[in-house]
């Protein structure tokens, strides 16, 4: 049988293996892997190799049918921590099985439906401030509208008017998550995390001395720059908002239809205990910044197509006047087929989570090859998402290739900007239909072009975020269609 030494490495290894490429590229290093090795391949971090699976193919064999021979990567964990704690994102086993359990009802596509009038509520607020003939910054409007709607639907609760401040400090975050991507320190700090997890049968003092070092590795390392005092400011920020709206929520009592309120009621079915503020912090601080951060850059590279591409822009209107200026329901959302399109193909495009990193905790065949127990693999979405043969003259923007005929002449695992098998996003319908809402409103009210023809590409050190702002001039319109 084939082992993980007879796959093909990528050329270009230094002293670090792949390691400094990759924290200086990222998602483009996936890209030139699929064009040298094809459908396989592994980079190095120094010497331990890290295997890249760039075909739908073997992408759903370990994420989908072999997912529980994986989980998520120590590295992962780590550098999401200070923001994600031990919440959905980053648990394992039975937590996250129990914690998925308690959210998905509230995640339902009929309960998700149910959120529109709350969404729609939020977006109309926002686009009343546009005015007529201004610059906007479709970044920041974006922020400050998904932002609003997850602190609504989510928590019940109104960020509009701390919307940059929040923003600014989620950034931050993100921004630490990029420094930490293949650096030397998450490296050293997940390897020595994993030989410690290795010891077992410890006497009780030694255990918890063990897992009091695990848990001090997974914060960030305090370094008395400038940078790091602005993170953990940052924190602070996000954390005080949260902390707000538990204590808020608490002191008020009384049942609400939103996440806060079922987290703040959830029960152990074992021993019948409540979740702690902790636990309540890391599950609402993960849905909070994922429930926003991601539509918003995904939106604002829908805008940023949409004003560079006549024909499609055409469309997209021809569409949502259809809906004669109602604003659009959740059944209404449904029908805008090609609106959806646009939204999905930003996505395709710029995948918010541009690869899917997992390790093996077990003995695994993929492929053919036989990876033995801790053997980490990659799954790289953004190059996924630029297969010729799957996606033809890939760089071009076209929603039409999420026609519901397009569509099903895809193979399985050819398109997950949501991610794939159990651990696919909770939150993907979610952000589709208040990507829907959202876009359908602006068409609606405004018309915009850009304010400048240079083309802006994705920041690779910041999941993909445009690497500037994209600046429109917005034109309300004078009439229904």
């Amino acid at each position: 049988m084939k082992t993980v030494e007879d796959i093909p490495v990528l050329s270009g290894q230094t002293f670090s293996g792949h390691a400094t490429e990759f924290r200086t590229t990222q998602a483009a290093i996936f890209l030139r892997l699929a064009r040298e090795l094809g459908d396989l391949g592994q980079i190095r971090f120094f010497n331990f190799p890290l295997v890249v699976l760039c075909s739908p193919e073997l992408a759903h064999e370990a994420l989908v049918e072999k997912q529980k021979s994986f989980e998520k990567s120590l590295a992962t964990k780590m550098m999401f921590y200070p923001f994600a704690g031990r919440g959905l994102f980053t648990s394992e086993g039975e937590p996250w099985r129990k914690n998925r359990k308690l959210m998905a009802p509230l995640f339902h596509p009929r309960t998700i439906d149910g959120y529109a009038p709350m969404m729609n509520d939020v977006i109309t607020r926002c686009l009343d401030d546009w005015r007529d003939g201004e610059i906007i910054d479709a970044g920041r409007e974006m922020t400050r509208i998904t932002m609003g709607v997850a602190a609504k639907v989510l928590f019940d609760a109104d960020t509009l008017d701390e919307s940059d401040e929040i923003s600014a400090a989620v950034r931050t975050m993100f921004d630490y998550l990029g420094e930490q991507t293949a650096s030397v320190s998450i490296f050293v700090r997940a390897t020595i995390a994993q030989l410690l997890l290795q010891l077992e049968h410890l006497p009780a003092p030694l255990a918890r001395a063990r897992e009091a070092t695990i848990e001090a590795l997974h914060q960030p390392v305090p370094l008395p720059t400038a940078k790091r005092r602005k993170l953990f400011a940052a924190i602070r920020t996000v954390d005080d908002r949260i902390q707000r709206m538990i204590t808020d929520r608490r002191q008020k009592g009384g049942e609400r239809p939103d996440l806060l309120s079922r987290l703040l009621a959830a029960r152990d079915e074992v021993d019948g205990s409540f979740m702690t503020d902790r636990q309540v912090r890391d599950e609402a601080m993960t849905l909070f910044i994922a429930g926003h951060e991601t539509t918003a850059t995904s939106t604002t590279w829908c805008l940023y197509f949409l004003a560079r591409n006549p024909e499609v822009y055409r469309r997209w209107k021809q569409e949502v006047d259809g809906l004669s200026g109602k604003t659009p329901t959740a059944a209404d959302a449904l029908r805008l087929e090609y609106t959806r399109g646009v939204f999905r193909e930003a996505l395709r495009l710029y995948p918010p989570a541009f690869a899917i990193d997992r390790v093996a905790v077990e003995a695994v065949e993929v492929g053919g090859y036989h990876l033995p127990k801790l053997t980490s693999i990659i799954v790289p979405i953004h190059a996924l998402h630029r297969r010729e043969a799957i996606f033809p003259d890939p760089e071009r923007f076209d929603p039409a290739r999420f026609s519901p005929e397009n569509e099903a002449k895809r193979p399985r695992g050819a398109y997950m900007p949501f991610g794939a098998g159990p651990r696919i996003c909770i939150g993907a319908n979610f952000a589709t239909l208040e990507a829907e809402l959202l876009l359908a409103q602006i068409a609606q009210r405004f018309d915009f072009e850009p304010v400048s023809d240079a083309p802006i590409g994705p920041d690779y050190g910041t999941a993909l975020r445009p690497e500037r702002p994209v600046l429109l001039r917005v034109r309300k319109r004078r009439a229904a269609a």
